[in-house]
């Protein structure tokens, strides 16, 4: 019996052990790289760019930082983070990026009626939340805040291998077959919208916040600008295209009075021509790889932003 025992636990600690030097494998092989594309916290470090855009899936998937390259001449990065329009990730993914980046001179915040104030202890937001496991076991110091708001639990963090196999990443990270998902650094996609799969609909408008939310997010905004401030970065907001279906003026009007009364400089392509046409979307909220370009054709002659970027050179 003793000896059965003795056995079993030196089984036991060598697989322990293994299973130890597995994780510590993975995390040397995925370290400074992206394992699904947009798990970008370490791919982004040192870039020190002089201009970031910050907000939901519609920041990481309509704005070209090699537009904004070549036409202003500004260094630029896209760490938007896909599925959350909440204002606190925004916040945590720039303060992120600070602690491995000098501050950006300029940030440019994807706003819209879609945009929420949040919440770090009741987030309920997990959207992606497997292309962040890679950070859970035994997260940095500057990582932590983020792994708290996607709620990684204790034996996520600290089991090896237990986050990666949970949220079925192990097999991404060993073969970052992903890792190049997006080559120009933003979600460019190229698909025509499905109608048939993806029947024109009005439903993300129930994903508006309501009126009487608007002096929370106010406050979040203003709180926002205020972070950016502090760190000597000048916020500037954009609102992009939806399709027209999705458009309402009202709502898309509440972000432009909320800017002017906190003096943040606010530029609107929403009521654009491109809202009009299917051909540039591949759904009702996102602009596909055509109505990017078609957009950044418009930003191109915004008065606005070349007024900024010229008195900031």
């Amino acid at each position: 019996m003793k000896k059965f025992l003795k056995n079993s636990t030196l089984f036991f600690c060598l697989l322990i052990g293994i299973i130890i030097l597995i994780q510590l494998a993975v995390s040397f092989r995925i370290k400074g790289k992206s394992v699904t594309g947009f798990d970008t916290l370490e791919l982004t470090t040192n870039t020190n760019a002089d201009l970031a855009f910050i907000g939901s899936s519609r920041c990481w998937a309509h704005f070209d930082p090699v537009f904004f390259e070549k036409n202003y001449h500004l260094k630029s990065v896209n760490i938007g983070m896909n599925g959350h329009s909440d204002l606190i990730a925004s916040r945590l993914r720039l303060q992120h990026y600070l602690t491995k980046n000098k501050a950006p001179k300029f940030v440019i915040l994807n706003i819209d009626p879609y945009i929420s104030v949040g919440s770090i202890k009741h987030n309920t937001k997990f959207i992606n939340k497997n292309d962040y496991a890679r950070f859970a076991f035994f997260p940095k110091k500057e990582d932590q805040e983020l792994m708290n708001y996607f709620g990684f639990n204790s034996a996520e963090r600290y089991i090896p291998l237990y986050a990666l196999f949970k949220y079925q990443l192990f097999m991404d990270c060993i073969t970052l077959k992903k890792s190049n998902a997006f080559p120009r650094g933003f979600e460019l996609n190229d698909e025509k919208w499905d109608t048939i799969k993806y029947p024109i609909s009005n439903s993300s408008k129930k994903y508006y916040y309501k009126p009487n939310q608007t002096k929370n997010i106010s406050n979040a905004i203003k709180q926002f600008d205020a972070f950016c401030k502090k760190n000597n970065i000048q916020l500037i907001c954009i609102q992009t295209p939806v399709y027209k279906i999705a458009y309402e003026p009202e709502a898309f009007e509440r972000q432009y009075k909320i800017c002017k009364q906190l003096k943040i400089p606010f530029v609107d392509i929403s009521d654009s021509y491109l809202k009009d046409k299917t051909d540039y979307f591949y759904n009702a909220i996102h602009l596909n790889k055509k109505g990017v370009f078609e957009m950044n054709k418009l930003l191109k002659n915004e008065k606005e932003l070349d007024t900024i970027f010229k008195i900031n050179p």
